[in-house]
Parts: C-alpha cells; sequence; structure tokens
C-alpha cells in the first residue's frame, strides 16, 4: 500500500526523527536509581496529541520509574503515522510506542509484518475492559497493546444560560429535541450553529444522530445483515434536511467553517454545536457556562457514537532488546492507577468504571446509556477498494442534505445503491 522509500530519504526522515526526539523530552529520571544498571525504555508518544497528552504522561512515567528503579523512561514525542511507517519498514522502532488499534488497518498491517511483540505471555490484565476494548488491540487472537480505557465520542454542547432565558432544559426523549430547536428559533435563537463548510466538522451532527435513532440497524449494517433503508437511520437523514430547511443551522451555513461554528456558539450567536468531546478544553476555556448532552432517543436512552481513543494504547516493538520490561511498561498503562492519573489530568472521557471523571463536565460527556457504533466506522467497514461508501457519504449524502437537495429517504437509497455494489 505504500511507495518503496529511497535508503537516502529514509536515512533523513529516520535522522529528523531522532533530531526532533531531542527536542520534546518529557522523560525524567527516578530518584536514586543506579542509572548504570537500569534499563532505558525509548517511547515514542503520540505528537498531535502532545498538548491533551504530556503533563499526564510525565505524571505517570515520573510515578513508574519511582516503582521501577530499574527502568528508566526516555519518552518522547516523535510518534507520527508517518514516522511510525518509516521506521516499521526499516526494522527502527523504538522500544514502545503508541498505535491506534483496529480504528484503521495500521497495526493489522504491523503485526503481519511482524514488527509488534504479542502481549499473551506478559499476564497484561484485561478483565476490567469491555470486549470492544481488548477487540481493539487484538489482532487473530493475540493482544498487542494496552487496551484503550477512554473515548472520543460527538455530542451536543449547549449554552446553559440561553436555554435558562427560554425556561428550556436539556432534553429527555427525541421529540423533547426538536422542540428545544423550534423554542429558540421562535425566539430569534440560532439553534444549532453548524459548519456547513467543513466536510468534516458538519458530519458531527449526523454522527450524534445516527446512533440516537437508528443504532440497532447500523450494528446490522455492520455485521452485513441490513441496509440503510431503516425507518431509524432515515429519519436521521431527515433531521439533518429538516433542520436545514427551517433554519435551525446556521444563515449561509455553506460559508460557515469550523471556527466560525466555534465563535458564534462560544459568543451566544448559536444555543447549540455538534462536536466532539475532544474540543470540551476549547469550550471550557471560553464559557463558564457550559453543558453538554448527547440527543435521545425516541425511547429517551443516550447513546453515544463509539470512537475509543488511542491515547494510551501503546505496543511494544518485536525487535526490542527490553521485551520483559516493555511489557511492563504497557501493564502500567492498563492499570487503573495509570489511568486515574491519566483522567485527571486531561479530562479524558472514561470507559471503565473505576476511573473518576475529572470534573462535573466530564461526568455529562459520561452520561451515556451506552455506546452505539459510529457511522463513518460503519460505513469503513462495508467499503471496498472500489465503492468507498465513506467518500459517498462525506461528499455527497451530507452536502446534498445540508442544501436541500434530497430528503432522508434518498440519501439512505444512496447508500443502498452504493452498499449494494459491494456485494
Amino acid at each position: 500500500m505504500k511507495r518503496k522509500i529511497g535508503s537516502v530519504f529514509l536515512s533523513v526522515v529516520i535522522a529528523s526523527a531522532v533530531a526532533l526526539a531531542g527536542c520534546s523530552d518529557t522523560s525524567s529520571k527516578s530518584e536514586g536509581a543506579n542509572e548504570s544498571n537500569a534499563v532505558t525504555l525509548q517511547v515514542w508518544g503520540d505528537q498531535a496529541n502532545q498538548p491533551v497528552t504530556e503533563q499526564g504522561f510525565k505524571k505517570i512515567n515520573e510515578i513508574f520509574m519511582k516503582n521501577n528503579p530499574g527502568i528508566q523512561i526516555d519518552f518522547q514525542y516523535t510518534g507520527t503515522l508517518e514516522t511510525i511507517d518509516t521506521a516499521v519498514k526499516a526494522n527502527s522502532l523504538p522500544d514502545v510506542f503508541y498505535v491506534q488499534g483496529n480504528k484503521t488497518p495500521k497495526m493489522d498491517l504491523y503485526v503481519k509484518s511482524g514488527a509488534l511483540l504479542p502481549l499473551n505471555d506478559y499476564k497484561l490484565d484485561t478483565s476490567r475492559y469491555p470486549k470492544e476494548a481488548v477487540e481493539y488491540g487484538t489482532v487473530d487472537g493475540k493482544l498487542y497493546t494496552s487496551p484503550p480505557s477512554f473515548m472520543d465520542s460527538q455530542l451536543m454542547y449547549y449554552n446553559k444560560d440561553i436555554f435558562s432565558k427560554y425556561n428550556l432544559e436539556a432534553p429527555k426523549t427525541f421529540d423533547e429535541f426538536v422542540k428545544v430547536a423550534e423554542t429558540l428559533k421562535s425566539k430569534g435563537i440560532t439553534p444549532v450553529a453548524m459548519p456547513g463548510k467543513d466536510a468534516w466538522s458538519r458530519l458531527w451532527i449526523a454522527f450524534s444522530l445516527l446512533p440516537a435513532l437508528g443504532n440497532d440497524a447500523l450494528q446490522a449494517v455492520n455485521h452485513g445483515k441490513g441496509d440503510f433503508s431503516d425507518p431509524g437511520i432515515v429519519k436521521a437523514f431527515q433531521t439533518i434536511r429538516d433542520f436545514a430547511d427551517q433554519g435551525y443551522f446556521s444563515n449561509n451555513l455553506g460559508s460557515v467553517d469550523a471556527a466560525g461554528a466555534q465563535l458564534a456558539f462560544t459568543n451566544g450567536k448559536a444555543a447549540m454545536i455538534a462536536d466532539g468531546t475532544w474540543n470540551n478544553s476549547t469550550y471550557e476555556s471560553s464559557m463558564s457556562n457550559l453543558g453538554r448532552f448527547y440527543i435521545p432517543g425516541t425511547d429517551g436512552k443516550k447513546t453515544a457514537p463509539q470512537s475509543l481513543s488511542n491515547l494510551m494504547t501503546y505496543a511494544a516493538s518485536a525487535n526490542t532488546k527490553h521485551p520483559k520490561e516493555a511489557a511492563e511498561y504497557i501493564k502500567y498503562l492498563a492499570s487503573q492507577e495509570a489511568q486515574q492519573i491519566f483522567a485527571t489530568e486531561t479530562g479524558a472521557v472514561p470507559i471503565i468504571d473505576d476511573i473518576k471523571p475529572k470534573d462535573e463536565g466530564v461526568k455529562e460527556m459520561a452520561a451515556y446509556d451506552g455506546l452505539g457504533d459510529n457511522i463513518y466506522t460503519v460505513l469503513t467497514n462495508v467499503s471496498t477498494d472500489e465503492v468507498k461508501l465513506t467518500d459517498i457519504f462525506l461528499e455527497e449524502v451530507m452536502p446534498k442534505l445540508l442544501t436541500g437537495k434530497i430528503t432522508g429517504q434518498e440519501a439512505a437509497e444512496i447508500l443502498n445503491a452504493a452498499l449494494a455494489k459491494t456485494k
């Protein structure tokens, strides 16, 4: 799937990675350790998420080294998809590095190339985790990474002051959600800030609606036992069309990008916005009146679209000279103690009951009745190299719903026609 990289270019990439590592050192030495006898593990953290994870890993590494004086952690934010791919091909992986599990084909490819160390023989306890989390790090029955203990999701953020002014509350049923939007519009308030110009951010409203109204059908499609004609899925698509038609989204939404929609919400120009849990801190820094809710279904059940987080999912190189020590570090990342530190420092949303959320805001993001399928993951799973339903959804279905060119039923028919071509 990747082009071969010339040896000269490869050397430059690896040298750059090493240089970068020296500029982003978050390691520390444990007090009293005999450094001449200690094993040093080189660990590559997720460079893109350094601002979010750095403080958490700093504390985790300090405690791990204090409890394991024979192991030093050299933690560098060198890990990107590109540097890890290059290191796999060049057989130059660090001892431990982050991986994304089964949310992408990467880990499976790494396993098949012989790059990862199986963890089954190192007694990593997975009893605390839901089945989906263990499957996330498993390939062909073998565990290769610390299972995810946190999740990303999409939900509705809302302005509590605006809601209070008009005697509104976070909705308890789907009909109440629609009624809230109707009331806000009647009062001259834009109900939902919508980044119609941004191809990705405009998906969040669909990600939030589909599990609420059609999760059973999404699961059936994901397992090859259904299609998109389910009434719940059609209703979710039609709701997007209706909200656009009735002016419940931003005016001239086709010219509004993600930053513009977020600004409209934080400035009180819109009462709600559909966005990811990963942006919670962004809104908290701008608003003191922030609320959060998952869109409830017609039965009142709140289903959170599931996307397991890779913030603490780390694997070991099959060629590490210190497999036992690498496994010990990964085992600690998989422990409740390390995860609680991470939750407290970062505000990540836990999926395990014994991890206490950081604050009331995180509690709201963890206030769901069940985890549902993410529409994009489902579309990815049923796509082929020739027929990519993800692209059809991203580039055709959502733009046409938002501009009133198709109905919810027609959106479902477009996806069903593509699905039929994958058989």
